[in-house]
């Protein structure tokens, strides 16, 4: 008996196996998949909160998406990255809803298995369901400047237009990547042409705190440092070639210059991750919002020593940082009367406040100016808003905090 079961599963079909694996893993992500205006998207938690491209969202709030099967939400854009080409957003009342976990696109491996999940050229709208293609990882730490895909996943799994902010998906059911970018200069036609890629889910991960606080976030770099290719004689007057990046100068009271960087350092490791070049090594940093500190490992003569260096211009961080509490009320103040981005917990969260919304009376007199709009408000008292909101008006209390100074 033993021996016949033994024959029977080397018998089996690795075509069948493959094909029934398949089908378990589409019927466990499809329902987690969001169709996003002209793109795709991927909700990633039960209570709403969902992936997509920025070049798919943009950060207009209050946009129409649906579920596979066609339920209906409103998204709004809490954090976004332009550059590099994600945004997270918030399904307006969503509960209990079908999810998709974030993997560890670390774990990949060239030539594994994965699944594209979108709606290519629309071909999904009406029926609502999605498109599933399948193809293996062909390589991972791709780097392409523009836009801004510093350290991609390549995959032949076919994607097309529409396919944007849909997510790659592993066969244990895992979103490892969010697909943005195809190849396109070898045809010059927006069609696939083998070659695609997706943004890795670690990055996303690493920015998924900065992300909730709401708003625009930036790439981490490391600010007052002048770095080249190893034997880059512009650079590198060793004329020594070998991995890692040469660093040419370093600048006082910079990050870089506090964290210890010095002049003929050999940078060839950060975080864990090697450093063969100049691309890699601003692939790697990106993996990392703008104010994170990361570890890097430079070679000094004969030694090897660790940094530890602060990502971005601390200036500009806190620059920034007081543009979005001018008013201590938690939110920006864009061009003309708009709201930029609201912090999560803030005042104007509280309040109901969103981004774009356009300010138009303070207590029923018409501020035009965000002047006009400070004068008017006193410590601790509540204040009727009356602001535009997709073309309407919407009545709004806000609490006006005390100053911090008074706390």
């Amino acid at each position: 008996m033993t021996l016949v079961l033994a024959l029977l599963v080397l018998t089996q079909d690795p075509v069948q196996e493959l094909q029934k694996k398949l089908h378990d893993v589409v019927e466990k992500v499809k329902p987690g998949y969001v169709f996003f205006g002209n793109g795709s998207g991927v909700c990633i938690s039960p209570d709403g909160w969902a992936l997509t491209n920025f070049h798919v969202s943009g950060d207009r709030n209050g946009q129409r998406v649906r579920m596979t099967g066609g339920k209906q939400f409103l998204a709004d854009i809490v954090g976004f990255d332009p550059l590099g080409d994600i945004a997270l957003c918030k399904l307006r009342d969503a509960k209990d809803l079908p999810f998709c976990e974030l993997g560890d696109s670390d774990a990949l491996e060239v030539g594994q298995h994965v699944i594209a999940v979108g709606n290519p050229f629309l071909l999904g709208n009406g029926s609502w369901e999605p498109t599933i293609t399948f193809g293996i990882v062909s390589a991972l730490h791709r780097y392409m400047d523009n836009p801004g895909y510093f350290d991609a996943i390549q995959t032949d799994a076919q994607i097309n237009p529409g396919n944007s902010g849909g997510p790659l998906i592993t066969m244990d059911g895992k979103v490892v990547g969010i697909n943005g970018r195809i190849d396109i200069k070898r045809f010059m036609n927006r069609v696939n042409t083998g070659i695609g890629y997706a943004i890795p889910s670690r990055q996303i991960q690493r920015y998924m705190e900065a992300f909730k606080r709401g708003g625009r976030v930036y790439e981490g770099f490391v600010d007052g440092i002048q770095i080249g290719e190893c034997g880059d004689a512009r650079y590198d007057r060793t004329g020594e070639y070998g991995d890692g990046v040469f660093v040419a100068r370093v600048d006082a009271d910079t990050p870089a210059g506090k964290a210890g960087f010095e002049p003929g350092d050999i940078i060839f490791e950060a975080e864990g991750y090697r450093i063969g070049n100049l691309n890699r090594f601003h692939g790697v940093v990106s993996n990392w919002p703008e104010g994170a500190t990361i570890r890097v490992k430079v070679r000094r003569k004969a030694e090897e020593q660790e940094l530890k260096v602060f990502l971005g211009d601390p200036a500009k961080i806190l620059e920034r940082k007081r543009a979005l509490e001018a008013t201590e009320l938690g939110f920006a103040q864009g061009p003309g009367m708009k709201v930029g981005a609201v912090q999560p917990g803030s005042a104007g969260a509280k309040a109901g406040l969103r981004a774009g919304d356009v300010l138009q009376r303070v207590e029923g007199r018409r501020v035009g100016s965000w002047n006009e709009f400070r004068a008017l408000l006193r410590p601790n008292a509540e204040l009727g808003l009356t602001v535009l909101r997709d073309g309407k008006e919407v009545e709004l209390s806000l609490r006006v905090p005390r100053p911090k100074s008074d706390e």
